[in-house]
């Protein structure tokens, strides 16, 4: 069923209950995004994909967003996959067109590895590749002095998201307050960091990394688009992978960093409807 206007509902998959938002009509596009954001991130991105004649599906990933935050939960990519592929099951979605940012990116994968028959194409956006993840940034979440110092009453995550979202932007005024609030307000109170802390920590390299060289044989029209200036994510990780995969363009943005979606929406999105639409993904 394709919806016109746009619908947003929670999906069960198991014991959690997931956000999921569908606009518009046509062809399907998922759009999955990463850490520390929620599918806010494509509210730039989605309206010229619904207006040249798509569908978008975007999801908050579980423990993020408005979706469910459990306190014992497996939110690594592999489990995240299952549970996405789980929401497309429930929506009887027939297959399209999945897009990852970040560690969406690397869910996507995942789920283009496990159900190929889903998947018609595949946009990777500064994406976790290979070894490229957890960044040093969350990584060192894993310490556990970090519960004591997020579960602290004062604690203010919102100057970490401003000074991650800023790094990660060449175009820094497009960080404003309100888009700050608007990423920490899932995670806010010490709950909320808490859950932040659940998600930072499940991310485990080896679940992608132990993959990669069948990722790389997947013969799927793939484009992988790079801010060039991306901190977080390294370029030559999307150059690698291009190299790799059968049916791979790469696409880099100049002046533009790792938040591609908040850097440069509009050139991220006439790369996505130039690959979608060129021919190349019926080819």
């Amino acid at each position: 069923m394709t919806i016109q206007a746009e619908e947003t509902r929670t999906i069960a998959v198991g014991p959690h209950h997931l956000s999921v938002t569908r606009r518009g009509s046509g062809p399907s596009i998922v759009l999955l995004h990463g850490i520390p954001t929620s599918a806010y991130l494509w509210r730039e991105v989605v309206p010229p994909l619904v207006s040249a004649g798509f569908e978008t599906i975007t999801i908050d990933l579980l423990g993020y967003g408005r979706s469910d935050k459990p306190e014992a939960a497996d939110l690594g990519l592999a489990a995240q996959a299952e549970r996405v592929a789980g929401v497309l099951a429930r929506l009887d979605w027939p297959g399209g067109t999945l897009i990852g940012h970040d560690i969406g990116g690397g869910v996507a994968q995942l789920i283009a590895l496990h159900h190929p028959d889903l998947v018609t194409a595949l946009v990777l956006v500064d994406s976790v590749l290979y070894d490229s993840f957890p960044e040093p940034g969350i990584a060192r979440l894993k310490d556990p002095a970090w519960d004591a110092i997020l579960g602290a009453p004062d604690f203010d995550l919102k100057k970490g998201f401003a000074k991650g979202l800023r790094r990660g932007v060449v175009q820094a005024d497009r960080v404003t307050p309100a888009l700050i609030d608007a990423y920490e307000r899932p995670f806010a109170g010490i709950e909320g960091r808490r859950a932040y802390l659940r998600a930072a920590r499940a991310l485990r390299t080896e679940e992608l990394a132990s993959r990669m060289d069948e990722i790389e044989r997947l013969d799927v029209p793939t484009l992988i688009v790079w801010g060039e200036d991306d901190v977080f994510q390294p370029l030559h990780f999307g150059q690698r992978l291009a190299r790799a995969m059968p049916r791979a363009r790469l696409a880099i943005l100049d002046q533009a960093g790792h938040f591609l979606p908040e850097d440069a929406p509009g050139r991220l999105v006439r790369r996505i409807l130039d690959f979608l639409q060129g021919g190349s993904v019926a080819a």
